[in-house]
């Protein structure tokens, strides 16, 4: 039988935890399926994983390129790919056991988009990213829309498998150009397209937090990146008849996202130089919009470090937001 479900993993210099990765898609209960591997200018033992794991089960294909991003990569594992439908895994996550099957049953009905929650894991500590299972069309979505956003189910593509079929019809790709929140686009891009989907309210997936992960994914143009999903999320429900929806989502967003920035800043273990700390502290600082936000989410933070991170905040100065990263040797 062909394959039901394309599995899409961009490798890139993922070697001490693509094994993992792998196996744990290799492990699935549903026979099924393809694993496209698409090793995107390793320089580390990746390529030799993914060529060992190609070689040793049929199920697995596998593409080469110089490196070229991560939207890159799943763009050319899309264009290979040959199933109903298309899902991502990253190559230092886990996929849970009885996924694939899972969404082979919710496809039975031939919904154009099957998600499932997931967790956060970090060490031996486990955060469920959950929303009760419900099945409808795309008017029927919106009721649902504001409890599925803040319950962070909308912005991943690894808790989902979109119909092929709809994805190509659409014309749709992952923009190479953006650095970050490319799969929030591409959500946001197929969303309209859907005539049917289906939630499981189970965790299929874990998302892995390691600290090359945080390193690499945090960087100085977040609070951009936030802007621009806000902005998206904004122009997606007054296109579908819902302005309604957006400012309440904006109003509990904003504040979260400035305090993970301003806490972003203030972590020494990101190698970020320290004026362009302080530059983007001082641009934080004189945003009419994030500035506020900032103060409203600050109101919320306990004990002592929350006190100096209000009054670093209130007296709009990154010479003393920054003050600890230079008693602790920060260069």
């Amino acid at each position: 039988m062909p394959a039901v479900i394309s599995c899409v993993m961009p490798v890139h210099n993922a070697e001490r935890y693509l094994a993992a990765a792998v196996e744990s898609v290799l492990g699935q209960n549903y026979p099924y399926f393809e694993l496209i591997l698409v090793d995107d200018g390793s320089s580390d033992g990746s390529s030799a994983i993914c060529g060992e794991f190609s070689r040793r089960d049929d199920r697995v294909k596998l593409l080469s390129q110089p490196n070229r991003g991560a939207s890159a990569a799943r763009n050319a594992g899309l264009a290979a790919a040959s199933g109903r439908y298309l899902a991502f895994v990253d190559a230092d996550d886990i996929l849970k056991p009885g996924a694939f099957a899972a969404v082979a049953r919710a496809a039975a009905s031939d919904p154009d988009l099957v998600s499932y929650g997931f967790e956060w894991r970090e060490g031996e500590k486990s955060t469920p990213a959950l929303y009760p299972a419900f099945q409808c069309d795309l008017d029927g979505f919106w009721p649902h829309f504001v409890g599925y956003y803040q319950s962070n189910q909308f912005f991943s593509l690894c808790n989902k498998a979109y119909k092929l079929e709809t994805v190509r019809r659409a014309g749709l790709a992952f923009d190479e150009g953006l650095r970050t929140g490319e799969d929030i686009a591409f959500n946001f891009a197929f969303w309209p397209h859907i005539g049917r989907m289906a939630h499981l309210g189970e965790s299929f997936y874990e998302y892995w937090v390691h600290p090359s992960t945080l390193t690499h994914a945090a960087t100085l143009d977040n609070l951009i990146t936030s802007q621009r999903v806000l902005d998206q999320m904004e122009a997606f429900v007054t296109a579908a008849g819902r302005p309604e929806l957006a400012a309440p989502l904006i109003d509990s967003q904003r504040p979260h996202d400035a305090l993970s920035f301003y806490t972003l800043l203030l972590d020494r273990t990101k190698l970020y130089p320290l004026a362009k700390r302080q530059a983007a502290l001082a641009a934080l600082f004189s945003s009419e919009v994030w500035y506020p936000a900032l103060l409203k989410g600050l109101a919320g933070v306990p004990g002592l470090y929350g006190k100096y991170l209000r009054l670093a905040a209130r007296a709009k100065s990154p010479a003393l937001a920054c003050l600890p990263l230079r008693l602790r040797g920060a260069k």
